[in-house]
């Protein structure tokens, strides 16, 4: 009996909680039952290397010549056909999108091949959309709202986002379910035993008789909705009002908005004490060895570094983002939720957690064995599997 042919397709292989998501559920997807390929806008990204290598990669940018010539709407319309296509020449069973911006191609794609298609929303639309969008907003969003409502099946991370995505794209109830991320607790295991080379983050703690080291650690695409900005600026607080604490924070990723960061770092007089080493493959080991990890993003759906931080068994503080944190922190039972875009209420939340470490240890404890409990990886693929198999074309 042939396998089910699953097309997961995605912009492109950064380092963004879709693209490990995605990477998940092509290294936990049943081989038996399914037979995975992997379509990207662009064959690119640091992840490129990590895709099961038993999973056949191909990208737009290498199967389509750019053109020269620009109309509104010509390349978009070049990237549908052109998945349309891949569906065709791979016999497809069902399509699989990540992010609204891979929703615009691969369920109008899918549509064109009469393959179904399954869409995930990351994040709440509400507050997420608009950022991310670019031009041509109000299209984009009548589209999504006639794509979506056409799936064979949408999916949102979290429940505050499926019901944000009700409210914010018009999709009828009854399509859109909740299918939360999940965490591969033994790649995380294996990823939180490599080594950090990094001497700035891994120099030996003080002596007993001089300062005591805190290491606090985020991570995330640096742009705006991230609000690492935020978290600079109660970093600087805490330092007036704790002396006798040499602090190291480190800020892993890259994006658009590091100059901004490297320029309020330097403005603050920061540079020796936050640094923002890019994209690092093992992120893992930096939470691990991190004193407290800190989301203080804007927006969310459900943040994957969270969860991989909790299952680190590292104290959390994160924003109570519109969906996602709450969800995970079981509303601050495994870790401290403060409201987003608050300067304040990081600065309090980082003196706490500073000053009374047995309590954050605690609840990190706790929040290790519920990650390992309750959000498996392997779980979550099993979900997705029976979506897919429900949605699958039969012919």
């Amino acid at each position: 009996m042939r396998r089910i042919r699953v097309v997961f397709s995605i912009g492109a292989m950064h380092g963004g909680g879709s693209e490990r998501q995605l990477l998940s559920l092509l290294r936990h997807l049943d081989r038996e039952i399914f037979e995975p390929f992997l379509y990207l806008v662009y064959k690119s990204g640091p992840l490129l290397d990590q895709i099961p290598t038993d999973v056949p990669v191909t990208s737009f940018d290498t199967r389509v010549t750019s053109s020269r010539i620009y109309l509104p709407g010509l390349m978009h319309s070049r990237r549908v056909r052109d998945y349309a296509r891949f569906l065709k020449e791979v016999d497809a069973d069902v399509s699989y999108d990540r992010t609204f911006l891979m929703t615009l191609i691969s369920a109008a794609g899918a549509k064109k091949a009469s393959v179904p298609n399954v869409s995930t929303i990351v994040t709440d639309p509400e507050t997420g959309f608009a950022p991310v969008a670019g031009r041509f907003q109000w299209w984009k969003r009548r589209i999504l709202h006639r794509l979506y409502n056409q799936s064979a099946q949408v999916l949102a991370v979290s429940d505050g986002a499926r019901e944000a995505a009700i409210r914010f794209y018009g999709i009828e109830p009854d399509r859109i379910a909740t299918l939360r991320n999940g965490v591969d607790i033994d790649w995380v295991q294996r990823q939180s035993s490599q080594p950090i080379d990094n001497t700035w983050w891994t120099g030996d703690r003080r002596s007993e008789d001089a300062a005591r080291v805190v290491r606090i650690v985020s991570a995330g695409r640096l742009n705006q909705q991230k609000g690492f900005n935020l978290l600079i600026d109660a970093l600087a607080q805490v330092r007036q009002k704790i002396r006798d604490v040499e602090f190291r924070l480190a800020i892993l990723g890259d994006g658009p908005h590091r100059e901004p960061l490297e320029q309020q770092i330097s403005a603050l007089n920061l540079i020796d004490v936050v640094h923002l080493p890019g994209f690092q493959e093992n992120a893992i080991a930096w939470y691990r060895s991190a004193d407290i990890f800190v989301l203080p993003s804007l927006v969310e759906g459900m943040p994957n570094v969270l969860l991989e931080a909790m299952a680190c068994g590292t104290p959390v503080i994160s924003s109570d983002c519109h969906s996602g944190p709450a969800e995970i922190l079981d509303s601050g039972r495994f870790g401290r939720l403060v409201p987003p875009g608050s300067v304040d209420a990081l600065r309090e939340a980082l003196v706490d957690a500073i000053h009374d470490t047995s309590r954050f240890r605690e609840m990190a404890s706790n929040a290790e064995s519920h990650v390992a409990a309750e959000w498996s990886a392997r779980a979550a693929t099993v979900r997705l599997e029976e979506v897919l198999k429900c949605c699958a074309r039969h012919d």
